[in-house]
């Protein structure tokens, strides 16, 4: 450790995925793999290492168990899922191989387990895929529990209430046990927004930012530090000012009621305007949160969430059950459901699913059209649950009018095959995802095919600008105000206007506070965005008229860099606002 660490304030960027505001002192949390021995076992000694395994096995199901029941959650919560992906591991063939290993090999359970682990984590970790990469956390959880099983201890992590927790990476029972404690907040190196220790995060409301490297040389143990998990800092040895002012942030506001009449559902700004407001939501049960808090239908949900692991495509049946599930939750208001928005690992079965650029690769409405077999099972599965039920689809990805004409065509005879085999469908409405420059460009093409069109921020940005937004080393062009994105905006906005259709705003802009008044004057009418961004983005609507928002949009659309758009929009905002935003959201970088 750096004994020579500066004491001056700094701020570090990082990836917020679960947000929140977190004060307290670094606690640094080393998850290292514990190595064990080979020992070579007589042929009558396999039969008891055989038992003394399946003994760790029952005692780790009933762990699992108890921690899906822990902490008053509710059970068709994610945190729920996760936990049921562990049992499933424990059911699956990885058990069966560990076994064959201390049978044939004559070897003791600890080092089968590892060997077997290790060879699972290696293919996994070689998923191009991030979401599903993430997951071999997932096996190398299962493996140390079994192993601490094994060993006749259960240790548990316990911290301080203001610990601010600091981890290369966490497993999902990691971040259970630590939730116990109630640390103020969580750092990792690794880990992304849907990583099951990010899922669980946001699930027990604990502050939490990845892709912060080397903290161990920054900082030393018991260090003051703030996690912004609203806008993604780190910032280390603040001023006794800056934790204040981060303080208050971090205070609910008492003042926004679900109660409020004037803005029970949706939003409605200063001057009159009403704004649809939509839930982005991965699991039914979140929807009665978001409902609560005005939201308006849900405005995407992923499906490729019902993938558990590569290959693991949900059947027909089990996806018209989760749909079903989904849209009753949502009710009269509706439910987007896009469909599989996934590369080839996912889908298993390929023989060279390694791609070198999977973002640009064979995935989303590509492979769907490519391999129809899993989009038609989709479509069915929809159109059944489409039946008394609000539900449409949005199409992932989407380049060109010649992508949603083909998609239309299976669509239609998905649903004319059901009707043949006597079965009742809905009428689903069909919306296309505009996120690459070239959809952009054939905006108002695609607006006249389609009901209605879903503006994915992130991925358009990523795209329009060429920068990886998991790519720290280029980060600094990951720029959301950069003039192109704000003129892209405008434009799809137009064509949706011009063909008389709505268009829904998602990804990060939707439910960043800085980035609203933007939207609100380039002509977003209905945003979509996290459960915990709803309040906040309804209190600041109800401030802003559209007038005042769509000159100020003219005034920037005149400013070439993104740097001077974020100064304009701040000193615009200071001056005009003020009452409106937390200083603290002013004075951080937002381009």
């Amino acid at each position: 450790m750096n004994q020579a660490v500066s004491k001056i304030e700094r701020r570090l960027p990082a990836l917020a995925v679960s947000h929140g505001i977190g004060i307290g002192r670094i606690v640094f949390l080393h998850c290292e793999k514990r190595h064990f021995f080979r020992l070579d076992l007589d042929a009558g000694q396999t039969g008891a290492e055989l038992g003394r395994f399946r003994s760790a096995i029952d005692i780790s199901i009933l762990q699992l168990r108890e921690l899906a029941a822990n902490h008053e959650l509710d059970p068709n919560q994610p945190v729920s899922d996760i936990f049921g992906v562990h049992l499933l591991i424990l059911e699956s063939s990885l058990v069966e191989k560990i076994e064959t290993v201390i049978q044939n090999q004559r070897v003791n359970a600890e080092w089968a387990i590892r060997t077997v682990s290790d060879q699972y984590l290696e293919r996994q970790e070689a998923v191009s895929d991030l979401n599903f990469r993430d997951k071999y956390l997932d096996i190398e959880d299962v493996a140390n529990r079994l192993l601490t099983a094994l060993g006749g201890s259960s240790a548990t992590a316990q911290t301080d209430s203001d610990a601010v927790i600091v981890a290369r990476d966490l497993s999902p029972s990691a971040i259970m046990e630590l939730a116990s404690s109630k640390p103020a907040a969580i750092i990792t190196e690794h880990g992304g927004w849907t990583s099951h220790a990010s899922i669980i995060a946001r699930e027990l409301n604990l502050p939490m930012v990845s892709g912060v490297r080397n903290l161990e040389h920054c900082v030393l143990i018991d260090d003051r530090v703030i996690v912004d998990g609203i806008n993604g800092e780190v910032i280390l040895n603040p001023s006794d000012e800056t934790i204040m002012q981060f303080r208050d942030l971090a205070v609910p506001d008492e003042n926004l009621s679900s109660s409020d009449g004037r803005i029970a559902n949706g939003a409605v700004t200063d001057d009159g305007t009403n704004i649809v407001i939509r839930a982005n939501i991965d699991q039914p049960a979140a929807y009665a949160a978001a409902r609560r808090n005005g939201a308006q239908g849900i405005g995407l949900f992923r499906s490729e969430s019902l993938i558990r692991r590569p290959g693991a495509i949900p059947t027909e049946n089990e996806q018209y059950a989760a749909y079903c599930q989904i849209a009753d939750a949502a009710g009269e208001a509706g439910v987007n459901i896009r469909t599989f928005d996934v590369g080839i690992d996912q889908l298993g079965g390929y023989a060279h699913s390694v791609e070198c650029n999977p973002s640009l690769g064979l995935r989303a409405i590509r492979l769907s059209l490519s391999d129809q077999t899993h989009f038609r099972t989709q479509l069915r599965a929809i159109h059944r649950a489409s039946f008394d039920r609000k539900i449409d689809i949005i199409l992932p990805m989407i380049s060109g009018v010649n992508e949603v004409l083909r998609a239309k065509a299976i669509i239609d005879e998905a649903r004319a095959h059901l009707a043949k085999e006597g079965i009742d469908t809905g009428a689903p409405k069909l919306g296309a995802m505009i996120e690459t420059p070239s959809a952009v460009f054939t905006a108002h093409e695609i607006a006249e095919h389609v009901d209605f069109l879903c503006l994915g921020t992130n991925d358009l940005v990523q795209y329009l600008l060429a920068v990886d937004r998991d790519n720290d080393a280029v980060a600094e062009w990951y720029q959301t105000l950069h003039p192109a994105v704000i003129r892209a905006i405008g434009d799809v906005l137009s064509a949706a206007q011009n063909a008389g259709i709505p268009v829904t705003v998602c990804g990060e802009m939707a439910g960043s506070p800085f980035y609203i008044p933007v939207l609100l004057g380039l002509g977003a009418r209905e945003l979509s965005m996290n459960v915990n961004s709803i309040q906040p983005i309804r209190q600041l609507l109800s401030g802003i008229s559209v007038s005042d928002a769509i000159a100020l949009v003219e005034n920037i659309k005149t400013l070439v860099t993104a740097e001077t758009i974020e100064s304009h929009l701040r000193e615009y905002y200071i001056e005009n606002w003020s009452s409106l935003f937390q200083p603290e959201l002013l004075s951080l970088r937002h381009r």
